[in-house]
């Protein structure tokens, strides 16, 4: 049985705009459109708009939708400021990540959870099935709605010729504007270390709003970005990707997202799994590396302290801002700041330095 490939709201644009396109978690989306180097830069420097509508939204709302989602994560949501979003990942009782999500907070009885594309249905089940002891109403909002968002320093000025009184708006929190005559959520949040905004609503909203953005935003030079530019900015900043820095193997803890991981909360999904883990003699903590000679380090890549195999290339990539291979590793072994370690790239081993992260500064 042939599967089909999925589109958003967006796809014809993204032909007309010779977009690439890929099949990515069963969408049909954007690789690049001029090339991930030039999108790349364009975030940095300027201003870039993304298609991220291919990412799960669902509604949760009820008498017990605080407690439920507080309890479901490793981050703090109870007692959140309303009109806030909050980072966290969610676990399964064993510790292991189910997928890394952003909840949006509207009251303590309405909510809305961004999810991975990719796991989009396994999470929704996670929900519905953990639901049971919970007075809470779980509504996915998968096919009629689409976000997008815009990323660099011209966001800011862009949306405030668009949109003007919003640049109060802090990071992680978010707002109710109006396209079309309708309420849409625009959001102090991302992906790219950039700085900017990310932007809620139906498909006939994320349309014009499309249009809008890329037709006022030549005043500031704006470029549609693909995918591959939006992967080597998460990268690097540090940031974690599903199926990468985290997995149903690979533990919030042992991840450059352990820093959402609240032990001081009174309970959540997965706690015991992961403070036994973390109570292990030999644990697995995450770094990040800059190659030291020619190579990429790819994901499952093998690393090497001492002639001993210490774990594995989680993400790398040429950072298009240092213009140097920098990765993110998994290792059994501590390491320090400046220490050699080396890299098994085919059949040769590449000396690595272990860095601080993120890789590059954070923008506004």
């Amino acid at each position: 049985m042939q599967i089909k490939i999925m589109q958003t709201a967006l796809y014809s644009r993204h032909l007309n705009l010779q977009g690439k396109m890929i099949d990515f978690a069963g969408w049909s989306m954007p690789i690049h459109y001029k090339g991930i180097l030039a999108e790349h830069q364009a975030v940095r420097e300027k201003v870039g708009l993304f298609d991220v509508s291919h990412m799960g939204k669902i509604d949760v709302r009820g008498p017990d939708a605080e407690r439920f989602l507080d309890y479901l994560s490793t981050n703090r949501i109870v007692g959140k400021g309303s009109n806030t979003a909050t980072y966290t990942v969610w676990c399964n009782s064993q510790g292991g990540s189910i997928d890394d999500v952003i909840i949006y907070r509207y009251s303590s009885t309405h909510f809305f959870v961004i999810v991975n594309a990719s796991n989009r249905q396994k999470v929704l089940a996670h929900m519905q099935k953990q639901a049971a002891e919970f007075q809470v109403t779980i509504q996915p909002q998968f096919e009629n709605s689409g976000i997008l968002a815009l990323q660099g320093p011209f966001s800011f000025p862009l949306v405030d010729m668009l949109f003007p009184g919003n640049l109060s708006l802090k990071p992680m929190s978010f707002t109710s504007i109006q396209e079309l005559d309708q309420p849409l959520i625009l959001s102090r949040t991302g992906y790219t270390g950039a700085g900017g905004f990310e932007f809620y609503g139906t498909n006939e909203q994320i349309i014009s709003l499309w249009d809008r953005l890329l037709n006022t935003g030549k005043t500031f030079g704006i470029e549609p970005i693909g995918l591959g530019a939006r992967d080597t900015l998460r990268l690097e900043m540090g940031f974690a990707l599903y199926g990468h820095e985290i997995s149903d193997t690979i533990a919030p803890t042992e991840s450059v997202s352990a820093w959402a991981v609240k032990f001081d909360k009174t309970d959540f999904l997965g706690k015991q799994a992961l403070k036994s883990l973390d109570e292990t003699p030999i644990k697995r903590m995450a770094y990040g590396i800059k190659l030291k000679e020619p190579g990429i380090a790819r994901q499952g890549y093998p690393v090497f302290k001492d002639g001993i195999r210490i774990g594995e290339v989680t993400s790398g990539s040429i950072s298009p801002s240092l213009n140097e291979a920098v990765a993110l590793i998994l290792v059994d072994t501590p390491l320090k700041i400046k220490q050699d370690i080396k890299i098994q790239i085919r059949q040769t081993q590449c000396h690595a330095e272990v860095v601080q992260l993120p890789f590059i500064r954070k923008n506004r």
